[in-house]
């Protein structure tokens, strides 16, 4: 006679199966995209050239995010962004997995770490690697650590805390709205007998040694990113005036509460099955409270922040605060009915899961030919490069040394044309990579696009003399300048400079305009054709 499965046996192979399609599901995430979209999203190209200038801060964020982006651009082509932002989720998954098994069973471990993907911020955001995704694994990790650390006491724990601190403070600042949550911990009454153990302040030593480095950056570079933040934060409020910026917490706690949608609706689908909160509250294990107080705390702290002191919130300065919130969900779930509630979960999952990446494939491979207006993700990023190397060697016997103007042109160009640097245009503390010198040495090659030309501001051009040759006639063509000119030679540091504008055609054929793209050459005298 065969023998009949056991239950237990149909579980584990309802689970085996989940796994292997959560398992094509990252697959397709982490190599799809490279192939159906024609560029990167706009902060994957901005990291990617901050990381090849190999710089202890950048203008926006510090500079952990940047070097791991480029090092996996590097490495896998335009694979690489979209397999980080994976290995960064699947990281945070396993991270609270670990944290569950701990305080719950493992089940609601398993269980918990996967409802993370019910939150919509590790699902479709997670595609463009920024500052934001490459923050989950900080925060799932600070959140083990830390409660590690309270409770074994190993100096191992500590001091992984203190590298996880400072890793994140390399990554992103508003992890402080975690570290600020778990020091305020540490000085409850209850928690003094450990400050007085050298465990803590082993950590806190560790955390700013990593930190000091982009310290002393910040120091010597004007303190540019927490400028920038402070600018991001004007520009929430600029519209609003009087009482009315001290509320921008409410779109922000809006946008948090949408962001959980998927999620909230799989737990109203099984509401049945879940515990009470008297009940639940009476059936919390030791360690559940500290998870409460970490999954909530960094949120009250920046709604006092808007309220008190107008604070301006952006909505996805939420994405990596919430990796809790699938394990917490999952702890609800009442023991007797925890199989069965798993395989409507499941099931719950994988209709999610599925329908985004149906979604993103539409959106990313087809959403310009459907709307007929190109996202970030469709625009002919190599036909651009290809444009820039041809324009700068016809008129040029120098290699391209550096792309400057817009931020959005330089970087595709720059990424797809072995990297020269990019002059951004600002203050020129922005691209500290770039001086007069350089420039004079080398030239450089400016894009814009129409109605543009007066955002373009480039410092370092002032106080360079200049010599201009004028516009092509031809959309594609270029002029040939003698070196023989008397007055190149008179003055052997000017730069000629010419311009012109390409036509680039979208991957859309029923576009109705194709881009045109403006440039202007600055090339140095040694180096004329």
């Amino acid at each position: 006679m065969p023998s009949i499965p056991s239950p237990a046996h149909s579980h584990i192979k309802q689970w085996q199966s989940f796994l292997i399609l959560l398992g094509i599901y990252f697959i397709l995430w982490s190599i799809l995209p490279a192939f159906i979209a024609s560029s990167v999203p706009f902060d994957v190209s901005e990291g990617i050239n901050w990381g090849s200038e190999w710089q202890w801060g950048y203008y926006k964020h510090p500079p952990l995010s940047s070097w791991i982006l480029y090092s996996f651009y590097q490495i896998f082509g335009h694979i690489g962004p979209y397999l980080l932002s994976q290995l960064c989720v699947l990281l945070t998954l396993f991270l609270i997995y670990q944290l569950g098994k701990k305080i719950w069973s493992q089940k609601t471990a398993l269980l918990g770490s996967l409802l993370t993907l019910a939150v919509v911020y590790y699902v479709y955001p997670s595609l463009e690697f920024n500052h934001n995704v490459a923050q989950f694994p900080i925060w799932s990790g600070l959140y083990l650590v830390f409660y590690q650390a309270l409770t074994r006491n190993r100096l191992s724990d500590w001091l992984l805390l203190g590298v996880l601190g400072g890793l994140g403070m390399l990554t992103k600042y508003s992890v402080i709205f975690l570290l600020l949550p778990m020091a305020l911990y540490l000085v409850l009454p209850k928690q003094w007998p450990l400050l007085k153990q050298p465990q803590p302040w082993i950590a806190a030593f560790v955390m700013l040694a990593i930190f000091a480095p982009h310290l002393y950056w910040l120091m010597t570079h004007d303190w540019l990113p927490l400028t920038y933040a402070s600018g991001r934060s004007q520009e929430v409020i600029e519209t609003a005036n009087g009482i009315t910026r001290h509320f921008s917490w409410l779109g922000f706690l809006a946008a948090q509460i949408v962001a959980h949608i998927p999620l909230l609706l799989m737990l109203g689908f099984n509401r049945k099955r879940l515990i009470g909160i008297k009940d639940y509250k009476y059936s919390l294990p030791t360690g559940a409270p500290l998870l409460w107080y970490l999954w909530l705390a960094p949120l009250v702290l920046l709604v006092i922040l808007s309220l008190v002191f107008g604070v301006g919130l952006r909505d996805m300065w939420g994405m990596p605060m919430w990796a809790l919130s699938g394990l917490l969900a999952a702890s609800f779930i009442a023991p007797a009915t925890q199989v069965l509630t798993a395989t409507k979960l499941r099931k719950a999952l994988t209709i999610w899961l599925a329908l985004a990446t149906v979604l993103m494939v539409v959106y990313v491979g087809f959403g310009d030919k459907i709307r007929h207006k190109p996202s970030r993700m469709n625009w002919p990023e190599k036909a651009l490069a290809v444009k820039a190397q041809d324009t700068w060697q016809t008129l040029s016997n120098c290699p391209l040394d550096s792309v400057s103007g817009d931020r959005w042109l330089g970087a595709l160009v720059a990424m797809n044309s072995s990297f020269p640097s990019q002059m951004i245009s600002g203050p020129a503390r922005h691209s500290p990579w770039m001086s007069v010198d350089r420039l004079q040495k080398n030239g450089t090659l400016i894009l814009w696009q129409d109605g543009d030309e007066e955002d373009i501001v480039l410092p370092l051009l002032d106080d360079i003399t200049v010599t201009d040759i004028g516009v092509t006639d031809n959309i594609d063509a270029t002029v040939k300048v003698s070196n023989s000119n008397d007055d190149f030679k008179n003055n052997p540091t000017a730069l000629v400079k010419q311009q012109g504008q390409w036509q680039v055609d979208w991957r859309d054929i029923k576009a109705t305009e194709p881009l045109l793209v403006n440039w202007t050459a600055y090339i140095p005298i040694s180096c004329l054709k």
